[in-house]
């Protein structure tokens, strides 16, 4: 076997990977003969069909058989022999099988680069104070307690107001006719709320219980939905009824009902203001960590492999899907379109893959790693937080390859630490 590289890029190469005739022959021979007693023909018993009734009969899927034998067994050891380490599954080209020649194939692959020297210690950073005020836990104590409110119909009937719970059933037309999956019954609605739409939330306030109205919405060209956007849609809603919502007092009782550990409301302040300081804290922390990751990402042009920025572009694409999912939807329900939004989060993939690859070499020069025990700690955490023993989330861990991945992020944030500690703070 003789193999070439050949650059295409900095980041990617071609390899030209010349298999043997002698080699070839014997995975021709060795192929037509396993098929030879599997296959059967009429007349012929099997293992002693004559060979060039094989060929005639199953000449294209002996070819195939071996070209994939071949490229699986020579590509690993043309990765051996240059020393090259690709990024994701090459893009093969191949020519039909001749035995009178030998096999020639290319395999495109890419590569992470070549980090440029960079200075990375010393980075200028702003650091936020974290402060909370009183107003800021009376917030987060009003929405713990518009939480626990109570939804109960109206004891007399009025029109609905914003604030309100309307029970509605609607329809949705274009200009084609009524729109597929664009209408429900019963549908629960808090109007105001921002939920559903705010422009259709509004065209209900001032119905009453049973009263019927028809509106148009102009859709944006930003919208969220593709099916939708820029477009005009008529609607039909009819209100079955209107709810309100019923507070609990906010008192002694309220803060008791939450938990053991709350004996009197001023306890259960001091938690939320704990809880608020942590909150403000971590959002601090990764304010500073983006600033650092753009100040890198501005010192170091490099090109990157466009198989990393689909990989993660992909696993964008997949979380979202798997968000669909728990609300019982899918792409064509959702009226998403996947390739539209793998275009949309290509430059937040393309960020993404620099600060990985930037921060991975910064760990390689101040050789920075993770200790199983930091390993461990993470995983316990993990494990705490679904309520698991950490033998069964090793288990899991190990199970869906997810382990690797956590070493990565384990590491991207002690690297993350390092850059912190060796940076200026500025005010």
């Amino acid at each position: 076997m003789k193999v070439q590289m050949e650059e295409i890029s900095p980041v990617k190469k071609k390899l030209v990977v010349e298999v043997e005739i002698e080699q070839v022959r014997k995975e021709w021979d060795a192929a037509a003969k396993s098929l030879n007693k599997k296959v059967k023909l009429k007349g012929f018993r099997p293992g002693k069909i004559p060979l060039s009734v094989l060929v005639k009969y199953y000449g294209p899927q002996i070819d195939e058989e071996v070209i994939s034998h071949v490229v699986n067994q020579t590509y690993p050891e043309a990765l051996k022999d240059t020393g090259v380490k690709p990024v994701a599954m090459p893009e093969l080209d191949y020519p039909t099988l001749d035995r009178e020649t030998p096999f020639i194939y290319n395999a495109v692959i890419e590569l992470k680069p070549e980090m440029p020297i960079f200075e990375y210690k010393g980075l200028d950073i702003k650091k936020t104070e974290v402060a909370v005020t009183e107003d800021d836990v009376d917030k987060r104590l009003g929405a713990i307690q518009l939480s626990h409110g109570e939804l109960v119909s109206l004891k007399d009937e009025r029109p609905l107001r914003k604030g309100d719970f309307a029970v509605i059933d609607y329809q949705s037309f274009n200009e084609e006719g009524e729109i597929p999956g664009g209408s429900a019954n019963n549908f629960d609605l808090e109007v105001g709320g921002g939920y559903f739409n705010p422009d259709f939330e509004e065209a209900l306030i001032g119905l009453s219980k049973g009263e019927e109205k028809e509106f148009d919405i102009k859709f944006s060209e930003e919208y969220g939905n593709p099916s939708l956007a820029g477009k005009s849609i008529h609607y039909k809603a009819v209100l079955q009824a209107i709810k309100e919502r019923n507070l609990p007092s906010l008192d002694d009782a309220f803060a008791q009902s939450l938990g053991k550990e709350f004996s009197s409301l001023e306890d259960l302040r001091k938690k939320i203001q704990e809880d608020l300081v942590a909150e403000e804290t971590r959002k601090a922390d990764l304010k500073i960590k983006e600033e650092i990751v753009e100040q890198l990402i501005g010192r170091v042009e490099v090109e990157i492999p466009e198989a990393l920025v689909n990989q993660e572009s992909q696993q964008m694409l997949m979380r979202i899907e798997q968000d669909l999912a728990r609300q019982g939807l899918n792409w064509e329900k959702s009226g998403l379109e996947p390739a539209r939004l793998m275009e949309k989060f290509r430059p937040a993939a393309e960020k993404m893959v620099r600060k990985g690859l930037i921060l991975e070499r910064i760990a390689q020069l101040e050789s920075l790693s993770v200790s199983p025990e930091e390993i461990d700690q993470e995983l316990q955490k993990i494990a705490d937080r679904v309520n698991q023993s950490l033998t069964l989330v090793k288990e899991v861990y190990n199970k869906n390859n997810l382990m690797e991945g956590l070493i990565e992020q384990l590491l991207e944030e002690k690297t993350l630490k390092f850059l912190i500690d060796q940076s200026q703070s500025i005010s």
